[in-house]
């Protein structure tokens, strides 16, 4: 497979000047993120309809002007699944981006087939076998082998063919995927916020008031250690340890030597810590700890109205021409429900998505009358 590597600042400014004249570029990233908060970029794939680009990013000492390009809303960047590789532009280049196109979103409305993976996507379209042996690959190492690097290549060597393709498809619907990739890299730029941390703890539902105001902490500190040491977070100390801390609330090293689930590593590193947190918790007025978190499916009237509602989902999808979980996932569908029963404090924190944008111009009044009746 032809392609050029950009390996030095000077051949970047180059590539970006070529990059500048074209209105559409299929684009991809290969990164690592095994043991850190934040995805480390190994290679930047472009393909510009004529030539195919690999980026070496490990000599790049500037940025500007390809983000110049990432954030140029005139021109369209061609991407699959592009969620972590924004992640990768944002935190590795400190770009802000916009004008993409995500071929696995724009599949979902052509031919309501639900997260598409590329090479199932080229062999749909192009009827060709994509080589994913090189999925695993170390893209930090140095050099690069020939077979990993036309992997790499391959992995936009039919996105602008497939863009070109679900256009004619898309149609109408255009406008409606063009959102959605929206929403999926603003939800990217959001910024975590460490105080709230305990409510993204998956048992936090099994815990009293005074239990959540000892993992409010213990969350809190996990994150903000996770993110200023660049740390992936259950590297920090792992989720079940916190919620068996909050649970049993050790007094001492050597009763928190007892809990189960707390590995010896994180007792030696952070025992101290933890020991603080823990007592700090133990020591927050019961008015200003976390009220208990709710959960949907335990109220009675859940069932009958979420299968209501989904019938209601189903027949508008079916009308409309689109997948009825694109339409509205069981995820999305709680989250209306909770935002209207004001399920726990924090539900109206947002709009639900299926009250907003072209979901919401579905679905919004319909649904109301379900959710709110009686």
């Amino acid at each position: 497979m032809s392609f050029k590597l950009i390996e030095n600042q000077t051949e970047l400014e180059s590539l970006c000047k070529v990059l500048n004249q074209r209105t559409v570029l299929a684009i991809d990233t290969e990164f690592v993120r095994q043991r850190t908060y934040y995805p480390k970029i190994g290679l930047i794939q472009i393909n510009c309809g004529e030539h195919i680009y690999l980026i070496d990013p490990l000599e790049v000492e500037s940025w500007q002007s390809f983000n110049r390009i990432l954030e140029n809303e005139n021109i369209i960047k061609v991407i699959h699944s592009c969620s972590e590789d924004v992640e990768v532009f944002k935190s590795a280049l400190g770009a802000n981006v916009k004008g993409f196109y995500d071929t696995q979103i724009a599949e979902s409305f052509c031919s309501g087939a639900m997260s598409l993976g590329l090479a199932a996507l080229v062999n749909q379209y192009k009827h060709i076998q994509l080589d994913k042996g090189h999925a695993r690959t170390d893209w930090l190492q140095r050099p690069l082998t020939p077979e990993q690097l036309n992997y790499a290549a391959s992995d936009v060597l039919y996105l602008l063919d497939i863009y070109h393709l679900q256009i004619v498809t898309l149609g109408q619907k255009y406008a409606q995927a063009k959102e959605d990739v929206e929403s999926v890299i603003a939800k990217k730029y959001l910024i975590p916020n460490p105080d709230l941390a305990w409510r993204d703890i998956k048992s936090n539902w099994l815990l009293s008031p005074r239990q959540l105001a000892v993992l409010r902490l213990l969350a809190k500190w996990r994150l903000e250690n996770a993110i200023a040491r660049d740390m992936a977070i259950n590297f920090v100390i792992h989720e079940r340890s916190i919620i068996a801390l909050a649970t049993r609330q050790p007094m001492s090293i050597n009763s928190m030597k007892n809990v189960p689930d707390i590995h010896p590593m994180e007792i030696r590193k952070h025992g101290n810590t933890l020991l603080e947190f823990i007592e700090q918790g133990k020591n927050v007025p019961i008015a200003e700890c976390p009220p208990k978190v709710r959960r949907l499916s335990e109220l009675a009237q859940y069932k009958p109205l979420y299968t209501e509602a989904k019938a209601l989902i189903s027949e508008i999808a079916q009308t409309v021409g689109i997948n009825v979980e694109l339409l509205a996932s069981k995820r999305q569908i709680n989250q209306y429900i909770s935002y209207h029963w004001q399920i726990n404090p924090w539900c109206q924190d947002e709009l639900p998505e299926l009250g907003t944008g072209w979901r919401g111009e579905l679905l919004d009044d319909a649904l109301k009358n379900i959710v709110l009746k009686g």
